[in-house]
């Protein structure tokens, strides 16, 4: 009997602790979800709010385009006048899905009267333009031209454009004011972020003492805590991975035309247990030199040639992941032998470190670079695979770079 109350006593610890931890997960998922949620929130409405504004934009420019064709004399001002109506309504539309937005600061609210109040002005002004040359029109467009002393131009450039120039001048206020505000509202939730995350952490030392106190007591508890430690942190990773997958959903590098990261992640995941295959990382070194001499358009131009020829060379022998910036990772076809995966990873940095025109300059860097022969079990997961790669690589770049490193398992 004092035997079982003992057990009862000193599984009591145990039960505490693997309580906490749950409360610790649901509590950071609840946070985390809340954030997510928050930014998306932030997103849409910006979103909502810029195809608002777009869309007022493009019907003023719509509207301009039917008025210089009437001053320029090749237009009909009553289709005109006809198009002009049905601009407007489909910009008092988009007003009110503008106004009908929740969220958006005064200083945007008070930008966007303005603008509207403008736009309002240029129709009434287009609206007595069109009667003055309804009630002068009786013969034709020169006499339409008469009501205004013969000098539409001089009525265009002074009265009617500089409304509509104003117009869109405060619509493109109001979009720079929506882009502010919307930045700070991510950068106050990114900071919230880390802050809840820092929390969260400082929570989790404080639990893992004390769990690490209390397995001292029993071997068995100590190993079902790490046990519960090891899932609580792979539900932790898959949270974090989810939660960067949400802010990227496109697995594919736009400049470069390669699959990304998560285009890597989804190829590879399933293989790691069972596969046998061979991977490469290559990048070039000192690639922020191109950007600091010659810009970031010019570095993107470069990076989409090398990227090209990447493919032209090797798209045969591997599949190729544009996985960062200058970053390319090369996981080669089954059929590919380590040996020969050897001889092409050369091959790859003669390629990579050989010159380029872009726009009609030559430019060449050299490249470092580490191959991985990996065996089944190696890595837990991508994440890992990669850590590994990139640490080989680092240590390339560390020695002088321009070389390769093998990925050596301990």
């Amino acid at each position: 009997m004092a035997k079982a109350k003992s057990k009862t006593s000193h599984s009591r610890p145990y039960v505490f602790a693997a309580i906490l931890l749950a409360v610790i997960y649901v509590i950071n998922t609840l946070l985390v979800e809340r954030i997510y949620w928050n930014n998306s929130q932030v997103s849409r409405q910006t979103q909502k709010t810029m195809n608002s504004i777009n869309r007022m934009n493009g019907e003023l420019q719509n509207v301009n385009s039917n008025v210089l064709h009437v001053v320029a004399g090749i237009g009909d001002i009553h289709q005109a006048a006809a198009d002009a109506r049905l601009n407007f309504h489909n910009i008092h539309e988009a007003m009110e899905d503008f106004e009908s937005i929740e969220g958006i600061s005064d200083d945007a609210n008070r930008r966007y009267r303005h603008a509207k109040a403008m736009i309002n002005t240029y129709n009434e002004r287009l609206e007595q333009f069109q009667e003055m040359w309804n009630k002068a029109d009786t013969t034709g467009k020169a006499a339409g031209a008469s009501a205004f002393g013969g000098d539409m131009n001089a009525l265009y450039t002074q009265d009617i454009y500089p409304l509509q120039v104003t117009a869109q001048e405060m619509l493109q206020g109001t979009i720079e004011i929506v882009n502010r505000d919307t930045s700070k509202k991510m950068a106050a939730n990114t900071k919230t972020s880390y802050l809840l995350m820092v929390m969260m952490l400082l929570v989790a030392v404080l639990g893992e003492v004390a769990i690490f106190f209390i397995a001292r007591r029993a071997k068995k508890a100590r190993l079902e805590l790490e046990e519960r430690e090891k899932n609580l942190a792979e539900v932790d990773a898959k949270l974090k991975s989810t939660r960067q997958k949400a802010n990227d959903l496109a697995v594919m590098n736009v400049l470069t035309g390669m699959k990304n990261r998560y285009a890597l992640d989804n190829d590879v995941s399933e293989r790691l247990e069972s596969d046998r295959f061979n991977i490469a990382v290559f990048d070039m070194d000192n690639f922020r030199s191109i950007n600091d001499t010659y810009g970031y358009d010019f570095g993107d131009e470069y990076l989409a040639t090398v990227a090209e020829k990447l493919k032209d060379e090797f798209g045969n022998v591997a599949e190729i992941y544009n996985i960062t910036g200058n970053e390319f990772c090369f996981l080669f076809n089954k059929e590919i032998s380590e040996s020969q995966a050897m001889g092409i990873v050369q091959n790859i940095q003669a390629v990579m470190s050989s010159p380029f025109e872009v726009l009609n300059l030559a430019v060449q860097l050299p490249c470092s670079g580490a191959v991985y022969h990996y065996l089944p079990g190696d890595c837990l997961n991508v994440n890992s695979l990669l850590v590994k790669l990139d640490t080989a690589m680092r240590s390339a770049k560390m020695n002088g770079g321009n070389m390769i490193n093998t990925v050596v398992n301990i």
